[in-house]
């Protein structure tokens, strides 16, 4: 912590050295007269450096240079600033050439021997990221609310389409929003980033997997959150066909979840063995068509499916995001 000479260096001294935030000393010639730690490690100038120079060479963007000078000549012959005493946001210079976002408040004072300006700068550059990163955020949930909404849309709407009657739309619907809801929490715990498929087919496979009915296997993997979302829904329409129509109908039926990836190239089969001649749906459902949709637009894969007298075999390949 420095300051020029014919200033109060003894009042003067005790503000700069005590200062939280930097704090630049101006002459009214535009010069630069004191200069603290925080100031040196905030723009990468010592005193020895700025002692003497002109303010705008120094911190401030060329683009402002000449609204300063023209700043600090008006209050000269008029006594009016209006920057002074205020909190403003602007960007300054650092001497490596960027430039950083500070809050800035500027006083003019005489009570250290000549008149002089204390300016109080403070580096908002993490609060600055922070806003946008609150922002990206904000952006990123409304634009998950929405999607969300569209496809809470879209179930009830084909859910009621092929349902006959209320009590059959109320079950198959509320089902189809509990799977979704468990997706939601999985990935809200993983940050939206990356979720565990074994996580996944753990939590919906849960009620039969106490009974020792559905057995999964597979290696650890995490899937993005489109793909995830995907496969929570093929996992609860494949679940829900299973208990009407396959082998989670009868007592003795099982169920072999199987899934593995190579180069990025995942498959995941649904096997059920055991049933007592099951008879395949004789029309093809909604779950059937949001299987289908899942797997052709938003895992953008393939998949086969085939009745046998034991129950369903379904095959599912795509190519991890």
């Amino acid at each position: 912590m420095s300051i020029a000479r014919n200033i109060d260096t003894a009042q003067l001294g005790a503000v700069l050295k005590t200062a939280l935030d930097a704090v630049v000393v101006m002459r009214t010639d535009g010069t630069i007269a004191g200069w603290n730690d925080v100031a040196e490690r905030t723009f990468g100038w010592s005193f020895a450096e700025t002692e003497g120079q002109r303010m705008s060479a120094m911190i401030i963007p060329e683009r402002y240079r000449e609204a300063h000078e023209a700043g600090l000549a008006h209050f000269l012959a008029t006594g009016e600033g209006p920057v002074l005493d205020r909190h403003i946001e602007i960007e300054a210079l650092h001497r490596d050439g960027r430039e950083l976002p500070i809050e800035l408040s500027i006083t003019c004072t005489s009570q250290f021997g000549e008149s002089i300006f204390l300016g109080f700068l403070r580096d908002i550059s993490e609060r600055r990221a922070n806003e946008r990163r609150q922002k990206l955020l904000v952006d990123e949930l409304n634009h998950r609310v929405k999607n969300l909404l569209g496809v809470v849309g879209a179930i009830a709407h084909q859910t009621a389409r092929s349902s006959t009657a209320l009590d059959e739309f109320t079950t198959a619907f509320t089902g189809r929003l509990s799977s979704l809801g468990r997706a939601h929490e999985i990935l809200t715990a993983a940050t939206w980033e990356r979720a565990s498929l074994r996580e996944l087919v753990e939590a919906a496979i849960e009620p039969f997997a106490a009974e020792g009915r559905v057995i999964a296997q597979g290696p650890e993997l995490t899937l993005s959150p489109r793909q995830f979302l995907s496969i929570s829904m093929i996992l609860h329409e494949l679940i829900t066909t299973a208990i009407k129509y396959g082998v989670l109908a009868t007592p003795e039926g099982m169920i072999d979840v199987q899934w593995a990836v190579a180069d990025d190239e995942v498959t995941l089969r649904w096997t059920e063995r055991g049933g007592q001649q099951i008879v395949a749906p004789k029309r093809s459902g909604f779950g059937s068509k949001m299987i289908a949709l899942n797997v052709k637009h938003d895992l953008q894969g393939s998949s086969e499916s085939r009745w046998d007298p034991d129950g369903l075999h379904f095959c599912l390949s795509f190519r991890r995001d």
